[in-house]
């Protein structure tokens, strides 16, 4: 009986691990910070155990979910090397507020696509700055097998974003941008953004060789060019094709193009118009029988576009898809996702004991990184995917030294595995797991206001 019913079991945790792939950055070389900074922290602005992407596995190419083997934050905390911290050094956090993978099948090969959006903050005596930002999307060849190119490709990623602020410091081009608040994990605030393409009028005339040349409106304006209709219909799907003045020449990659009124974001040689609407870009790709997006996804900052776009489906059908610019990655993503059936996960819910001796913000911390504030009698459930290692979980007042306990992720259960928090009259934090009887009792009582999402 007892091994009747194990196997049903283990074909369930085998598919469900399988159906999610671990990008692991400690199987690539670190990457060494530049001189005159030193990284104290990295956080990230959204859950360290969140989803970074999708990639393809298998023959089939079954796209599945990736997440970083030890959470966003350590797991790039550790692909990143400090320089010894000399006398006058700037001590600095980095803050991830996008991070994106993807691949796509071009041709007979694939490709590593990597979104990635980062900031560089320091504190002064009159509070915090961003000195530096990066957006971009990159790319790699992956060859016959992307996925086990991933690593490779998103420390590729971070590696051209620090090279980018070497030539933004060389330059004298750093900034010293004040922030609103002082920077928190798992927290992410627009207040403090103003790009100044959501500030103009209209974007500016030129050529824009990089997303951020956009979004800081800083246009190549010497060459000269004029912009052609191209394609039947073009109420259906507003593109251009780009024709420089005789003799002059367009760089092969650029992000997109601007005829002073509207931009237009390269795809594949021919542009897509964006519309602006209050503070997105807006556009609709127009699918039609027997056309095909992985065409579009050629160039090293399009194969988003393209990943979305054929995501979408080849239609039997004309069928228009709306997309937005990603600010973040300056990659188009589709305006409304189609609802993907949920994985089964591996759930904890943690409440904070009405009954603890203090009553005080306790904050919860996954691998390290902050996942929530609970107030007494607060809660959080934790839906992990399965994963064959346990996650570490901490708790922690203040700056105090956080209680960590490792939670064992490979179970899958009807209900969530119940822990009691509590805060202690000497400042300690305890956290223990209950038996059946009182997780029952605990869930049947539970009040859905109370719950921190």
């Amino acid at each position: 009986m007892r091994a009747w019913w194990s196997v049903p079991i283990f074909v369930l945790l085998s598919s469900t691990v399988d159906a999610q792939h671990f990008i692991d950055l400690s199987k690539v070389d670190r990457i060494v910070v530049p001189e005159g900074i030193f990284l104290d922290s990295v956080i990230a602005s959204f859950s360290d155990s969140a989803s970074v992407g999708v990639v393809m596995k298998g023959l089939g190419n079954k796209r599945v979910q990736a997440y970083m083997a030890r959470g966003v934050s350590a797991s790039v905390s550790e692909l990143l090397s400090n320089r010894e911290a000399a006398p006058g050094v700037l001590h600095c956090t980095m803050r991830i507020n996008a991070l994106n993978v993807e691949e796509l099948a071009e041709g007979m090969s694939e490709n590593c696509y990597c979104g990635l959006n980062f900031e560089l903050l320091t504190e002064t005596d009159s509070g915090w700055y961003r000195i530096f930002d990066h957006a971009a999307t990159t790319m790699l060849k992956g060859g016959m097998d992307a996925t086990s190119k991933q690593e490779a490709s998103v420390a590729a990623a971070f590696a051209k974003g620090l090279a980018a602020f070497s030539a933004a410091r060389q330059a004298g081009l750093l900034a010293r941008d004040p922030l609103p608040a002082p920077p928190k994990a798992g927290s992410f605030d627009w207040a403090g953004r103003s790009y100044a393409v959501l500030e103009a009028v209209a974007p500016a005339r030129g050529i824009y060789a990089t997303y951020q040349d956009f979004r800081d409106q800083r246009p190549d304006t010497t060459i000269g060019f004029t912009l052609k209709p191209f394609g039947f219909d073009q109420q259906a799907m507003a593109m251009v094709k780009l024709k420089p003045e005789k003799g002059a020449r367009v760089p092969e990659m650029t992000w997109g193009v601007s005829d002073g009124q509207k931009a237009y974001i390269n795809c594949g040689g021919k542009y897509l118009g964006l519309q602006r609407s209050g503070r997105m870009f807006t556009s609709e790709y127009s699918m039609r029988p027997g056309s095909t997006a992985v065409g579009v996804a050629v160039g090293v900052s399009f194969g988003l576009i393209g990943a979305a776009l054929y995501m979408a489906s080849t239609p039997s059908t004309p069928r228009d898809i709306p997309v937005e610019l990603d600010l973040l990655t300056g990659t188009l993503k589709p305006l409304k996702t189609a609802r993907v059936e949920a994985e089964p996960t591996s759930d904890h819910l943690f409440l904070y004991s009405r009954f603890s001796a203090l009553d005080t913000v306790v904050e919860m911390l996954v691998y390290g990184g902050h996942e929530a504030d609970l107030a007494k009698d607060g809660y959080r459930q934790l839906a992990l995917v399965p994963r064959p290692d346990a996650v570490p979980v901490s708790f922690r007042v203040g700056n105090g030294e956080p209680v960590t306990i490792h939670v064992n992720a490979a179970t899958i259960r009807t209900d969530p595995v119940v822990y009691l928090v509590n805060a202690r009259k000497d400042g300690r934090i305890t956290v223990d797991k209950v038996n059946a009887e009182m997780a029952a009792s605990i869930l049947r009582r539970l009040d859905p206001a109370k719950e921190v999402k």
